[in-house]
């Protein structure tokens, strides 16, 4: 009897170490698999609808402001009660469009930017969009950016969210994957490039 006992016992404990050690088993791939996603990816809160511009002409005509400026790796946070954003100083280094009169080459500007930054104690930052395929500025890079004045958060918006920013000089990474996401902006891409290709062709002097 004793002996039966002392088996029950030790069948009980074991399988109670069992059961402990898969519990933490799934909590930690649960863990890791977080982590890795927190790491790696990125998050879309929703999809917005908003106008589709098919050329560069069309863009152009929406645009009050029409930059050629290099990213900044100065970017705050800027939270209203209910969105988050993110303000980015870039440098002008061309102004191609400007109602206002009031931006010069060689100044900055600040860019209200449609993503945050969120982290958890136990998880790596990750970056938070906060619709559509924007993809945030690249420290450095250079941008075609069509942009309307924000004037009650002291910024400027990109027109249309991801169609107002076209990164030049291919450093960009998401802003490419977002090209093959979304066709029909790789396609307004290219003829907003080649609508800038051909105005630089314009105003640069005849060779001697």
């Amino acid at each position: 009897m004793w002996a039966r006992w002392g088996r029950y016992q030790k069948e009980r404990m074991f399988w109670r170490v069992v059961g402990s050690l898969f519990v933490s088993l799934i909590a930690l791939v649960i863990v890791v698999a977080a982590s890795m996603h927190h790491l790696f990816g990125y998050t879309y809160q929703k999809v917005i609808d908003y106008e589709r511009f098919q050329t560069a002409a069309e863009l152009a005509a929406a645009s009050p402001v029409i930059v050629k400026a290099t990213a900044t790796a100065d970017a705050a946070p800027y939270d209203l009660p209910y969105d988050h954003y993110t303000k980015t100083k870039v440098t002008i280094n061309e102004v191609l469009q400007d109602e206002s009169g009031s931006l010069q080459p060689g100044g900055t500007m600040t860019v209200l930017e449609q993503y945050w930054i969120k982290g958890r104690a136990m998880f790596p930052k990750q970056t938070v969009y906060n619709g559509n395929y924007y993809s945030k500025l690249v420290p450095g890079a250079s941008y075609l950016l069509y942009l309307a004045e924000a004037p009650q958060h002291d910024s400027y918006w990109t027109v249309a969210f991801h169609q107002g920013k076209y990164n030049l000089d291919r450093k960009d990474m998401l802003e490419r994957r977002m090209e093959k996401k979304d066709p029909r902006y790789g396609r307004l891409k290219q003829s907003v490039l080649a609508a800038y290709a051909a105005r630089r062709e314009t105003a640069s002097p005849p060779s001697l």
